[in-house]
């Protein structure tokens, strides 16, 4: 099994689908990458690394175990690594957290359309509600095999954005100095007073809300090296694009001050058709990691392309696009969070602990 041949092509699905579930609304407008990495100045940049260590070292261990147990469901991998009880502590935490975001993110959608395209609220949060629904039903392979292609562009497009600011950095050098200067002055949030810290907590808070959706892309992978190099692959990628952007941020932070979208108001400033098209690209990632995450909270209650999955599916849907904009989940999501990074951390003990013990049985 490890020395099966692998296909480049599900390779690359599989780590552009993953790249496609962690760039949701926060990552594409820009505000996760400012406020993890860029706020942080250069030493953002170094932040990105720590990123890159620990969710490589994860997401290698979880896309091989979906391989390796072929788990009934996914959510199996939270007793298998911390035990009966603990296990299903985690599994109900995760349930909730990834709803949650779903629903904020729901909300979000429809804000989003509105202030681009003056569509009314409703309709923008309708039309991603019934696309990420009918995204879902389809099933995790499907869905893997769309997301698997967004990924990619959203990578491409961030990386676009990376190297204007690449080539205005190279017609003045002193940018990345000036702006890590003044960073701290201009009223940008930041996620943590100590960037290192920042970049292991973005780490753990992409892991806390993927892990059965890795242990699911593992499992449809031909092989374990076919799982573990598309994990490699993920994280590698993910980390250029915070890399990327986070240079753009620095050198283009005039552009941003004050600014609910960076991204957009960086692209637009390159070009308008650029601006146009990172507009589209934002609801995309709206789209993609809205279906994944429910598609994540119905595999906990049912298998897919099921009648049961289809009921449930539709119902969460509802009550989401219902609810989104009347609950307060923001504060649901504030308080959850920080919770996810720390439980994330106790867990990659458990993982720890368990793969060492595993290993030298063998």
């Amino acid at each position: 099994m490890e020395n099966k041949s692998i296909s480049l092509k599900r390779v690359i699905l599989l780590a552009g689908a993953l790249c496609a579930y962690w760039i949701g609304s926060g990552f594409a407008t820009g505000q996760e990458v400012l406020q993890f990495f860029a706020a942080s100045g250069t030493k953002g940049i170094i932040a990105a690394l720590i990123f890159l260590v620990i969710t490589s070292a994860l997401t290698y261990t979880l896309y091989g175990i979906g391989q390796k147990k072929q788990f009934d469901n996914p959510y199996d991998v939270f007793e298998y690594y911390c035990g009966k009880a603990i296990g299903q502590v985690y599994i109900w935490y995760s349930v909730v957290l990834v709803y949650g975001i779903f629903v904020v993110m729901l909300a979000g959608a429809g804000a989003t359309i509105n202030q681009y395209y003056g569509i009314q609220t409703y309709i923008g949060t309708g039309v991603i509600a019934l696309l990420a629904l009918g995204t879902a039903v389809l099933g995790v392979e499907k869905l893997i095999d769309i997301i698997g292609v967004i990924g990619p562009v959203k990578i491409v497009f961030v990386v676009v954005i990376g190297i204007a600011g690449l080539v205005t950095l190279s017609g003045q050098p002193g940018l990345l100095s000036e702006a890590t200067r003044l960073m701290p002055t201009l009223g940008f949030k930041s996620a943590s007073s100590n960037w290192a810290w920042s970049g292991a907590l973005y780490a753990f808070l992409a892991l806390m809300v993927s892990i059965p959706f890795q242990v699911d892309c593992g499992k449809s992978a031909g092989s374990v090296k076919e799982a573990r190099t598309a994990a490699i692959i993920a994280s590698v990628a993910m980390t250029c694009a915070i890399i990327m952007l986070s240079i753009a941020e620095l050198v283009y932070y005039k552009l941003i001050i004050g600014k609910q979208v960076p991204t957009l108001e960086i692209a637009k400033h390159i070009s308008p058709i650029l601006g146009l098209i990172f507009s589209v690209l934002i609801v995309i990632s709206i789209y993609s990691a809205v279906a994944s995450f429910l598609l994540m909270v119905v595999r906990k209650f049912a298998v897919d392309k099921t009648k049961k999955f289809n009921i449930i599916a539709t119902v969460l849907t509802v009550i989401g696009a219902a609810f989104g904009g009347i609950l307060p989940f923001d504060k649901l999501v504030n308080i959850l969070y920080p919770l996810a990074g720390y439980s994330a951390i106790v867990f990659a003990c458990f993982m720890i602990f368990k793969e060492l013990r595993e290993n030298l049985k063998n």
